[in-house]
């Protein structure tokens, strides 16, 4: 089996990770692989671990027995591996080389320590929810984070009529709608005042982007409903951003956007939980005037 590591950036963390889990995979006779988008970032001659790796394609992870894939760098390179994993039920563990990193949480000298415990079996998998998002010339469209559903080319508001269940909920005159997991509950919706949802909540949050009406509030729903949006607006254009992939699309069409039919499988080593994130990384309870 083979423990596959994928990268969009290069820095001496990153390095000093890859030696070291090459040869501590050796030790556990397991395989360590890294995508082409890594490896031609590397320079592979200067690596002392070299004759241990390989090179995949990561488009063609199907054809690969990878028992974990790493994520290494921030949120967003986390993202794109969830991305490739799709419904492969790759088990996936985030390795933080950026700044944020609420998904990432392990920093690179962390994970090595706490891998030791993924190969002795000694780990947690928590099941994150995936949006799915259909629509006229979209399909197999996925998202660990949000959907968000936002004017292209014009600065006046969209109108947004929304249904679950087909049932109408109501019309939304804003500058866009980001439809977010549990998971993504922390990352753009949080930052348009939607709720903190725990990752083990059944629900998904609807936040509207500068709503016209300034009673219209985020609403939490359940996540076995049938989200449907009809969009218009002024352009015939409009944008969807997917976990931060731009779809462009034509307004008047239906969206529906519902959970996927499969979850991602995200490792959990350590004992870091979403509350300690929340203190050290927003600062919660804390008086930064004290700092």
């Amino acid at each position: 089996m083979s423990i596959a590591i994928h990268s969009r950036q290069v820095c001496s963390a990153s390095i000093e990770f890859l030696e070291k889990i090459t040869l501590l995979a050796k030790d556990y006779n397991k395989k360590v692989i890294i995508s082409t988008t890594f490896a031609q970032l590397l320079n592979l001659n200067e690596l002392n671990c070299l004759k241990y790796l390989s090179i995949f394609d990561i488009e063609a992870l199907n054809a690969l027995h990878v028992e974990l894939m790493i994520s290494l760098g921030g949120d967003g390179t986390l993202l794109e591996t969830t991305h490739y994993i799709n419904d492969k039920a790759i088990p996936l563990l985030g390795v933080n080389t950026g700044t944020l990193g609420f998904l990432t949480m392990l920093s690179c000298s962390e994970a090595v320590t706490e891998l030791i415990h993924f190969f002795e079996g000694d780990y947690a998998i928590e099941q994150r929810t995936i949006l799915s998002l259909c629509g006229e010339h979209i399909s197999d469209a996925f998202a660990l984070n949000e959907v968000a559903l936002l004017k292209r080319d014009t600065a006046s508001l969209l109108t947004i009529d929304a249904y679950i269940d087909e049932k109408f909920i109501t019309t939304y005159w804003a500058d866009g709608l980001i439809i977010a997991t549990p998971t993504g509950s922390t990352a753009y919706s949080l930052s348009c005042l939607g709720p903190i949802m725990l990752p083990s909540a059944n629900n998904f949050v609807i936040t509207p982007l500068s709503p016209h009406n300034l009673a219209v509030r985020p609403l939490v729903v359940p996540e076995t409903a049938k989200l449907s949006f009809i969009v218009k607006g002024r352009d015939k254009d409009m944008l969807i951003a997917v976990d931060g992939r731009s779809i462009p699309a034509a307004t008047q069409q239906r969206l529906v956007i519902e959970k996927a039919p499969f979850i991602l499988k995200l490792v959990q080593l350590g004992h870091t939980s979403l509350f300690d994130v929340l203190r050290e990384k927003l600062y919660w309870g804390m008086d930064c005037r004290k700092t």
